[in-house]
C-alpha cells in the first residue's frame, strides 16, 4: 500500500472508546497532497464522513472507526489490531475492509465530479429516528421566479437576508448537518448566492444548487459558480428551450456533478432524451411525473435511467412550482415514516419543517435554539 494516509498526524493517542460528537482532520500545510475530513460520530457508533467540503459518506460501525482513527494518526496495523479486537473478526477480513476504505478515500479525493453521498458498508443499520441531526438541508432562499425583477415589488418581505442565511449555515454546521441544498424559486436571483456558497465551502459543508441555470449564460457567473465550492448541480430542465440547453452544455463540460431533473408526460420519448444527456456528461437525474397518467411511463422512465448506466436520485429538492409534481411522485414512492426528519426545509422566512407528505413544522431556525427544534421532532 502506498504512503497516502502517513501524512496524517504521528503522534498516536492511547485507545478510548468512540465518543459521540463532530470531528475535524486537515493535512499539514507542508503535506504534498492535501485534504480535509469532518467526521459526525452518532451515538450508536455509525457516522458520516464529510471529504474535502464535496462528498458526503455514510459509514457503518466499521467505516467510523476507520475514519475516526485515520483521523486521530494512527498507523495501519493499530487500526487493524483495534478492530479486530473489538469487532471480533478474523485479520484478513480487517485488513481487506481497511484496504477497501483507503482505496475509497483515495479514489473519492483524487477525482473530481464524485458523487456528492455515498455509502461505505452494505447495510447501515442506525434508527434513523435517533440520528443527531439530519443528512440534508434544503434552504429554499426565494420563491421568486425569474420572470421577476429583483427589485420587484412582489418579493416577499419576509425573505431572509445574507446575514440572516450566514447564521442559519452556521447553525447548520454547529449542528453535524453535512449537506446543505440551494433551491427556490430561482436561487441565482439572489445576489448573495455565490457569497453563501463560499461561506459554507469556508465551513466544510457539501452544496448543492438547484437551478435553471439560465444565468449561468455569462460565462463570468458560471465562473463564480464553478469557483464557489459548490459541489453538485440540479437542472429541471425544458428539453425544448434552446437557451436552458445551451447553458446545460457550458456546464456539463466543467467537473461538476450535474443531475437533470425531467418532467415526463404519458408521450415523453424518455429514452432519447436520456440518452442524449448522457452523451452530454449528466451524472444522475431526477424525474417527475406530469399526471396521473404519466405514471406508466414515468416508472418506466425510472428504470430505463438505472439501465442506462446512469443515476436516479429521489432526495433533491425540486423548485416550489412542481411541488404538485412531487406529491404526484409521492403517491406512487410511499414516504416512510423514520425517514421524515433525514432532510428538512428552511423555508425562505426561517420556518424549519420535514419534507412533504409529512410536513412536520418545527419552528424557525433563525430564532430558536437547534436542540429545541430537533427535540421537537418527538412532539409531533
Amino acid at each position: 500500500m502506498d504512503q497516502f494516509f502517513k501524512q496524517l498526524f504521528s503522534n498516536l493517542p492511547k485507545e478510548q472508546p468512540l465518543p459521540a460528537g463532530l470531528y475535524t482532520y486537515h493535512t499539514p500545510p507542508e503535506a504534498p497532497e492535501q485534504f480535509r475530513l469532518h467526521l459526525r460520530i452518532e451515538p450508536n457508533g455509525e457516522g458520516v464522513l464529510i471529504i474535502n467540503a464535496s462528498t458526503v459518506l455514510h459509514l457503518n460501525q466499521t467505516g467510523t472507526e476507520f475514519a475516526y482513527y485515520l483521523m486521530q494518526g494512527k498507523s495501519e496495523e493499530e487500526i487493524i489490531q483495534l478492530a479486530t479486537k473489538r469487532f471480533n473478526a478474523d485479520r484478513d477480513t480487517i485488513a481487506n475492509d481497511l484496504a477497501a476504505f483507503h482505496q475509497l478515500l483515495k479514489d473519492i479525493i483524487r477525482k473530481p465530479d464524485q458523487v456528492p453521498e455515498a455509502n461505505y458498508g452494505l447495510e447501515i443499520s442506525t434508527e434513523l429516528k435517533d440520528i443527531s441531526a439530519p443528512y440534508q438541508l434544503h434552504c429554499c432562499l426565494t420563491l421568486r421566479k425569474e420572470s421577476l425583477k429583483e427589485n420587484s415589488s412582489t418579493v416577499p418581505s419576509g425573505e431572509l437576508d445574507t446575514d440572516a442565511w450566514r447564521a442559519i449555515i452556521s447553525k447548520a454546521n454547529d449542528a453535524g448537518i453535512p449537506h446543505l441544498v440551494f433551491y427556490g424559486g430561482e436561487p441565482t436571483i439572489r445576489e448573495d448566492l455565490i457569497d453563501l456558497l463560499l461561506y459554507c465551502e469556508e465551513l466544510g459543508l457539501v452544496t448543492g444548487l438547484v437551478s435553471s441555470c439560465r444565468k449561468m449564460q455569462s460565462p463570468d457567473y458560471l465562473n463564480a459558480i464553478l469557483t464557489s465550492g459548490l459541489d453538485h448541480l440540479m437542472v429541471p430542465i425544458d428539453p425544448t428551450d434552446d437557451v436552458q440547453n445551451e447553458a446545460v452544455e457550458k456546464i456539463l463540460s466543467n467537473d461538476l456533478y450535474t443531475c437533470i431533473g425531467l418532467v415526463i408526460a404519458a408521450e415523453t420519448d424518455f429514452r432519447s432524451l436520456i440518452d442524449a444527456y448522457i452523451a452530454k456528461g449528466a451524472n444522475a437525474f431526477s424525474l417527475l411525473p406530469a399526471d396521473e397518467t404519466a405514471f406508466p411511463t414515468y416508472l418506466r422512465a425510472s428504470d430505463y435511467v438505472e439501465q442506462a448506466g446512469s443515476t436516479l436520485v429521489m432526495d433533491l429538492p425540486f423548485p416550489t412550482e412542481l411541488q404538485p409534481l412531487v406529491a404526484l411522485r409521492n403517491q406512487i414512492f410511499l414516504s416512510k415514516p423514520e425517514r421524515e426528519f433525514i432532510q428538512l426545509i428552511v423555508s425562505p422566512n426561517g420556518e424549519l419543517i420535514s419534507p412533504a407528505p409529512f410536513n412536520t413544522q418545527l419552528g424557525n431556525i433563525l430564532t430558536e435554539k437547534w436542540e429545541v427544534l430537533w427535540n421537537r421532532r418527538y412532539q409531533k
